[in-house]
């Protein structure tokens, strides 16, 4: 029986069937979001910006000084850029999205968040029965980037209710499937974790040692735990929480369905990639609290979900950098840094780039 939560990818292909969303092929839709591909139509900005609830974003691009930027030129650091998604977006009345940056997106230090019509939130689509055009706010933060028409840099996740998981249905997870699992492969009891509502919290690898992070970089770093998310859920971190630091811990945070169960169910999960932006100079060391996790419901199982399908992740058990970058032997670092760089990063390309072109081993102490 179907319940309130995510969408599956099954429904999401019927509002591409029924014309609520257009011009979003198949090739977009995941098991639990739809990816927004990028159109031709840029703009470079003096500033970001929010829409008012009475406010089309194309009515807000004159305030902040916008001139058309063509895509066959490369983003550049600190810059911000509003381009507008391919298609056209209408939801039923039942149903909202939240969007995050794609995760190969986030691993590169690429800002991004998606504005709406008449919605006067990032990342979300909000009202009822709401349409219009959907845009992404984008920022370079350490190095220039080449995008193009198609490239998805976001997607949405739709709901039909709130679907965070309450404790009793966490301890029927945790027995069943795990949702945690330590160093060697073991489930996690419930009483061994730390809590906070309806969330985990997860520490950080840092080989048993430590490590200070520098105020302004970039740093891919992994999760000690391993996290299994079973084909009726699907998970979210928090990006940012005061009480445990200033930093920003995640920038994508979309864990979909699937996420380390393996084809057969028989996973123990994996490590969470990381990355982490300080906003002041901070040593971090082994086993700190870095991020806090939740889970929810789907409303019914993808007819496929992440393990099943082909991914750059699906062996992923170290800080690994984005599928932009050659794989390479990085099972004994902590992770890698990025303070900036004048080389330009064409996100269409995989497997393509030497990582140190780009980021140095964390150093640690």
């Amino acid at each position: 029986m179907s319940r309130i939560g995510v969408l599956p990818r099954q429904t999401l292909r019927a509002l591409v069937e029924q014309g609520y969303v257009n011009g979003v092929g198949e090739k977009y839709i995941n098991p639990a979001s739809i990816d927004l591909p990028l159109a031709a139509e840029a703009y470079r900005l003096e500033s970001i910006f929010l829409p008012l609830a009475f406010e089309k974003v194309r009515d807000v691009l004159p305030l902040v000084g916008a001139l058309p930027h063509d895509l066959a030129n490369h983003l550049e650091v600190g810059v911000p850029y509003c381009i507008r998604v391919t298609g056209s977006w209408e939801l039923p009345c039942t149903i909202y999205g939240y969007a995050n940056p794609k995760s190969s997106i986030g691993r590169t230090g690429f800002f991004c968040r998606t504005v709406a019509d008449r919605v006067d939130m990032y990342d979300a689509l909000v009202g009822t029965q709401w349409k219009g055009e959907l845009w992404v706010l984008v920022r370079p933060d350490f190095i220039p980037v080449h995008v193009h028409p198609g490239l998805p840099v976001s997607q949405m996740r739709f709901f039909d209710g709130a679907s965070f998981l309450d404790r009793l249905h966490i301890e029927f997870a945790m027995k069943k499937t795990g949702l945690v699992f330590d160093a060697h492969g073991q489930k996690v009891p419930l009483s061994s974790l730390r809590q906070h509502a309806s969330s985990f919290f997860l520490t950080l690898d840092v080989r048993e040692k430590s490590a200070y992070l520098r105020k302004g970089r970039l740093y891919i770093m992994r999760t000690v735990e391993s996290v299994l998310v079973p084909p009726n859920l699907s998970a979210e971190l928090r990006a940012i929480d005061p009480r445990l630091g200033e930093f920003r811990s995640h920038a994508a945070g979309y864990i979909d369905p699937g996420w380390g169960y393996g084809k057969d169910g028989q996973g123990q999960g994996r490590p969470i990639t990381l990355e982490i932006t300080p906003q002041e100079d901070m040593l971090v060391r082994h086993g700190q609290v870095i991020a806090r996790l939740r889970f929810e419901h789907m409303k019914e199982e993808p007819d496929g979900h992440y393990d099943v399908a082909a991914s750059h992740y699906t062996h992923q058990y170290t800080a690994q950098l984005s599928k932009h970058f050659k794989d390479v032997d990085d099972t004994d670092i902590a992770g890698w840094e990025c303070h900036g760089t004048r080389k330009v990063l064409d996100l269409s390309k995989i497997n393509y780039y030497e990582p140190t072109d780009f980021f140095s081993p964390v150093r640690v102490v």
